[in-house]
């Protein structure tokens, strides 16, 4: 088992409900109902981060494609799958 931590948090009284009910209707409790969504919210959130990160130093190392010719890529790829069956 992994080892844990306390987090003590603020929340309006309508979260700490919601939260509640949640739990109570998925058989969780209000603890691992939290833990896992700020988890998934933290992992989403990183991903996003290190994207624009990534795509930052493209940008910066000259790594792009110019307006128009991404839109010539984007209509040709929807066209292809407009054709198929």
């Amino acid at each position: 088992m992994a080892k844990t931590a306390t987090l003590t948090l603020r929340v309006s009284e309508e979260l700490k409900d919601k939260l509640g009910r949640f739990a109570e209707q998925t058989n969780r409790t209000p603890s691992a109902v939290a833990e896992r969504t700020l988890e998934a919210f933290l992992d989403r959130e990183l991903e996003m981060m290190a994207a624009v990160e990534e795509g930052l130093e493209d940008f910066r190392l000259g790594r792009t494609v110019p307006h128009e010719a991404a839109m010539r890529r984007i209509r040709a790829t929807l066209d292809k799958h407009k054709k198929q069956p």
